[in-house]
């Protein structure tokens, strides 16, 4: 992606990642365009200072909970809310909004929980057809560079659906 970024973007520049997502999950990622920009973001994500979203499709019938489980023995946070759940399918549609960001935080986080997310290969049940049902659709942030508020939200197309 960065390296798309820098041969693609107009007028083209230097390209560094500030969040990632896994592999198989969808979604915005952050890029900043220097090395001072970069920095800064990285510390917003640091302070925990970037608000992130998640849709996520489960299987089952969830319920809204915090789950508060370590992840390699660090402390991590996921205020997980159902949006929607279709009976005949037997899934949930959730909202994930994360306070951490631990290595596949929300897939280990709902596995736990007992709600694998749909496509998951690693932590899910292994036999759906569908790819990770995992998008990365909201981040908001002051910019630390003009001290604007920045919101970035997928448009609703993109989103995954029941």
């Amino acid at each position: 992606m960065s390296r798309w970024a820098e041969q693609h973007l107009t007028p083209q520049r230097p390209s560094f990642i500030i969040h990632r997502l896994d592999r198989a999950a969808t979604g915005f990622i952050l890029v900043g365009h220097s090395k001072k920009a970069a920095a800064a973001l990285s510390h917003l994500f640091q302070l925990r200072e970037i608000e992130k979203r998640y849709r996520v499709v489960v299987h089952g019938e969830f319920s809204p909970i915090t789950i508060t489980i370590e992840i390699d023995g660090k402390a991590s946070t996921s205020h997980v809310t159902r949006i929607e759940f279709d009976a005949q399918q037997q899934r949930s549609l959730l909202s994930v909004h994360i306070e951490t960001g631990r290595k596949h935080q929300i897939r280990r986080h709902l596995s736990k929980s007992g709600y694998a997310v749909v496509g998951d290969r690693l932590y899910g049940t292994g036999t759906d057809k569908e790819d990770l049902q995992l998008t990365a659709c909201y981040l908001a942030f002051k910019c630390p560079l003009s001290g604007k508020p920045r919101r970035y939200a997928l448009a609703d197309e993109l989103l995954p659906t029941l």
